[in-house]
């Protein structure tokens, strides 16, 4: 059986459904054993309330946790990790403390990682510790996976130095040829797409809306980078909307007569919410940089495979994706409404999981991406052409 280690911020066992979490899931049927590594936590968590601990529903065991034959989780609170807090002052005090997040997670990587057959480490916390990924899992394909930058994150300086020192990995791999570029100098940086999970979004959901004539229902099925602001004035414009709001707030939202904010829910549920609804948002923050977000975001993804006219900010519109309409345009309500189903070929999870334990080796050839910057040096896997999702 061959082992997979999976450095994450993330849970196995958690209602948010992560890009990691559908990989992992198709690679134990596959035959594979995952190891779940979830760093970035620490008794500062626990003092400060993180919220990312209290919306999994449950608290964690610390330890190593053996959740079935093929998927171990191990999770623990160093006495330290590191942290932006918005203070140069503090940070630059603090920053030694970063050692204690190290030191404590040596003792407990040597042992999985000594016996790993692949190594992937997410974007975010997990970076910090690539020196001892390199140290402990010579042996394995050594593998970063940005799904995020992690500079719009309020990432610390200390990881973003450890991100830029990433020869620690034999490959880089992304959904975003824009993130690629950031890479240029690394050997072996590849594009590998993100995806939805076939086997659910072909199931027919039930419909959890109640409508009334003339009201449309917009859905907003995730809360990274979330501009609240863009909310309320969508609301205010779109009386006739019904707008419901998915994930974790970092503070309580505004009450509104025509907003309806679910908090985080199961990805079945929020699935349901997707699949009925009319009209998709994206209400990122209007940020340089933000634009990775067209092929990085699962809920983008999600609304582009079930047709939904997509309402971001100016800098996410795309020629090549009709279905995503600006916020800023004279009339984004009227193309919102009128803009009817339009459903695109994604990819399923699996191609991405397939893709990511070749070992550095691409089958179908790699191509050189037309959006990578020429000397990004970043290859797009490709997957076989898609049925139409109609």
């Amino acid at each position: 059986m061959k082992r997979l280690v999976l450095l994450t911020g993330h849970f196995p066992r958690q209602k948010r459904r992560t890009s990691m979490l559908w990989v992992t899931d198709h690679l134990q049927k596959q035959g594979w054993h995952v190891t779940y590594i979830t760093v970035g936590y620490s008794w500062l968590s626990r003092l400060k309330g993180d919220k990312r601990l209290t919306a999994l529903g449950y608290a964690p065991k610390q330890g190593t946790t053996q959740i079935s034959p093929t998927l171990t989780g191990i999770y623990g609170l160093s006495p330290w990790h590191p942290v932006n807090w918005r203070s140069e002052t503090l940070n630059r005090v603090t920053e030694p403390l970063n050692r204690l997040y190290t030191a404590y997670w040596a003792r407990k990587l040597r042992i999985p990682l000594e016996q790993a057959d692949v190594v992937i480490c997410e974007s975010g916390a997990p970076v910090m510790l690539a020196p001892l990924v390199k140290r402990y899992a010579s042996q394995a394909t050594r593998i970063y996976r940005v799904s995020d930058d992690i500079r719009l994150l309020n990432a610390p300086k200390a990881l973003l130095r450890a991100e830029a020192a990433h020869h620690h990995f034999h490959r880089i791999s992304t959904g975003s040829p824009l993130i690629a570029r950031r890479f240029s100098d690394h050997a072996n940086v590849t594009i590998d797409p993100m995806g939805v999970p076939f086997d659910q979004v072909k199931v027919s959901a039930t419909d959890p809306y109640e409508r009334r004539a003339n009201e449309k229902v917009a859905i907003c099925a995730g809360s990274t980078l979330l501009d609240v602001s863009s909310i309320v004035r969508t609301s205010k414009a779109c009386p006739n909307w019904k707008i419901h709001v998915i994930g974790r707030l970092k503070s309580t939202p505004p009450a509104l007569s025509n907003v309806t904010w679910h908090g985080e829910q199961p990805f079945a549920k929020t699935l349901g919410h997707i699949q009925h609804a009319d009209i998709g948002l994206a209400p990122f923050q209007d940020v340089p940089g933000v634009e990775y977000q067209i092929t990085n975001s699962n809920r983008i993804l999600l609304y582009r495979y079930y047709g939904l006219p997509i309402l971001v900010p100016s800098r996410l519109c795309n020629p090549d994706i009709p279905s995503l309409i600006s916020d800023s345009a004279p009339d984004w309500p009227e193309r919102c409404e009128n803009h009817g189903r339009q459903p695109e070929a994604i990819p399923d999870w699996s191609a991405l999981a397939d893709s990511l334990v070749q070992n550095g080796v691409t089958d179908p050839p790699e191509y050189t991406s037309n959006a990578a910057a020429p000397e990004s040096k970043a290859r797009v896997n490709t997957v076989p052409p898609l049925a139409s999702n109609a």
